[in-house]
């Protein structure tokens, strides 16, 4: 069976992110945690880190531009957009003007959705809404107007499932290339610290 083909915006309320007054500093008692774009990668859903702390306390409410676990993060600025999926985040959780919140609704699920969104046959057609020349946009309202194919949940849900393997895959392989170039740099000190002591080694 052809799966029905639906816009973005019909199975996701899509909202803009929190805009800031200048660059957004860490305030120690911060009332609200900022996602960042330096933390995100594509493919791999989201799980925050300590590392990540990053809060600060607006001087207006944030609740419509909460971010909770299941939503979906959209880069909406630069040449290169794409989704990810949100598995971990403390609350209270902002993301910036620079990401749309893709809010999933019953007939979608979120894994599956992020995954849709990145796909070759989707970015083609961001790459046909995409406006400016400085810093390139996807308008709000022509992201969601994006057509997308939306089969049964039990589908969605076996896709989501390949999608999870494939991420873990790119999350060690990712690991590995960190490791080794950390083993790299340690054998590079380590045959300095010799010819420092010994230049005839």
């Amino acid at each position: 069976m052809k799966p029905t083909t639906v816009r973005i915006e019909d199975c996701a309320e899509v909202r803009s992110g929190f805009s800031a007054k200048g660059a957004i500093e860490s305030e120690p008692d911060g009332a609200v945690q900022v996602i960042t774009a330096q933390h995100l990668r594509k493919g791999e859903p989201y799980l925050y880190r300590e590392e990540h702390t990053l809060r600060i306390s607006p001087s207006r409410s944030t609740e419509k531009y909460h971010v909770i676990p299941g939503d979906i993060l959209f880069m909406s600025r630069g040449a290169n957009n794409y989704a990810v999926l949100i598995a971990d985040i403390p609350q209270p959780a902002i993301a910036p003007l620079t990401f749309y919140i893709l809010k999933p609704k019953a007939n979608v699920l979120s894994p599956y959705l992020a995954w849709c969104i990145n796909q070759e046959g989707v970015r083609a057609q961001l790459n046909e809404i995409r406006t400016g020349a400085g810093t390139p946009l996807i308008p709000r309202r022509e992201f969601g107007e994006i057509v997308i194919p939306l089969p049964p949940l039990e589908v969605q849900r076996r896709i989501a499932a390949v999608a999870d393997l494939q991420a873990r895959e790119r999350s060690l392989l990712h690991q590995l290339v960190e490791e080794t170039e950390r083993l790299h740099r340690l054998t590079g000190q380590q045959l300095l610290s010799r010819l420092a002591h010994d230049p005839k080694e």
